[in-house]
């Protein structure tokens, strides 16, 4: 039998389907379809029952996110859905009342937790971006952050804080001695400058002993779904202790990415309006945003050193004008 991680993700998602049926034996609804959706960091099922319901299952990859980091996200998920008007995936219980179970198959290498959760319907917010509806993406984060605001876990939530560029422990290697050749002088200089200003942007943050609170830490457009004009978040799983403005920093940044540098502006700007006309803009001061998403852009350079390493020249060399621009006005743009 071929190695797992060998595999097409179409082979993956068949070998994982037997495994998702095992799990299936754990919960009181009859699956009459199972559709894969995506093989994603995780893979993600559809299933659909004879009564015409429709659940995602979740099948995480070993190693990725830990069982207190599911736990934590399946409590705010829970909270959000008994404390707010926020639409998000309910976590399904076992018969038994377990939230989520350990499945395993012949050809997958190891167990895998499964989740359950409740279907949001629509299309990703990616496939229709415009001015009103980064206005709702604004309300939607403001909601979001007043809730975290107020959050108390019970006991077993994580501890983990976003309080670094590499908060989940991830392998620092972008100015190892392995990644020098795909830097040249300049490009090393303006890599490293920004790295340090990040670096005191967040020790500067986490001084404080007010403000942090639970938050999303993975949300923008392409993790949120529309449905009749409603906004619904989604993937919850890197759910921390952090600033609301890291989590507004990360949705802007993944924004900007997808759209030319003239289309930011009027979409960024709609969003601030949404987000203001519930709570406050969290920004301690103007341009504080830029300088956690320049956070996100040298820890996708770090993923890029240390996972896909032959195209590592190319990315330093559209970054580094990026970061120039930033170290001149403080501003993260497309040049």
């Amino acid at each position: 039998m071929k190695p797992f991680e060998q595999l097409t993700n179409r082979g993956k998602a068949r070998r994982l389907r037997p495994l998702v049926i095992n799990a299936l034996e754990r919960y009181d609804f009859d699956v009459s379809d199972i559709q894969l959706v995506g093989m994603f960091t995780n893979a993600i099922f559809r299933l659909r029952t004879d009564d015409g319901q429709s659940y995602i299952m979740r099948v995480c990859t070993p190693g990725w996110r830990t069982k207190i980091d599911l736990i934590s996200e399946i409590m705010w998920l829970q909270a959000l859905s008994d404390e707010t008007d926020i639409r998000v995936p309910e976590p399904k219980p076992t018969r038994d009342g377990d939230l989520f179970v350990e499945s395993s198959a012949s050809g997958v290498p190891e167990a895998r937790r499964c989740v359950v959760m409740s279907w949001i319907p629509g299309p990703l917010l990616e496939k229709r971006l415009s001015q009103i509806n980064l206005y709702k993406m604004g309300i939607l984060f403001a909601k979001l952050h007043d809730h975290g605001s107020r959050f108390i876990p019970q006991n077993g939530f994580t501890k983990r804080k976003m309080d670094s560029i590499f908060s989940r422990g991830e392998p620092e290697v972008l100015f190892s001695t392995a990644s020098q050749d795909a830097f040249t002088p300049i490009t090393e200089n303006i890599l490293r400058h920004t790295d340090q200003k990040v670096r005191e942007a967040f020790a500067h943050l986490y001084s404080k002993t007010q403000g942090i609170q639970v938050i999303h830490n993975d949300l923008h457009h392409g993790n949120i779904k529309i449905y009749h004009g409603q906004l619904f978040p989604l993937d919850f799983e890197d759910t921390i202790w952090g600033y609301p403005v890291q989590d507004i920093a990360m949705a802007l940044q993944d924004l900007m990415v997808d759209l030319a540098p003239d289309e930011f502006g009027p979409l960024q700007n709609a969003f601030r309006e949404g987000y203001e006309s519930v709570r406050q803009w969290p920004e301690e001061y103007e341009g504080q945003s830029d300088t956690f998403r320049a956070g996100r852009m040298l820890w996708v350079a770090n993923y890029v050193a240390h996972k896909e390493r032959e195209f590592l020249g190319e990315f330093i060399d559209w970054l580094a004008p990026v970061f120039s621009r930033y170290l001149e006005t403080g501003l993260i743009r497309k040049t």
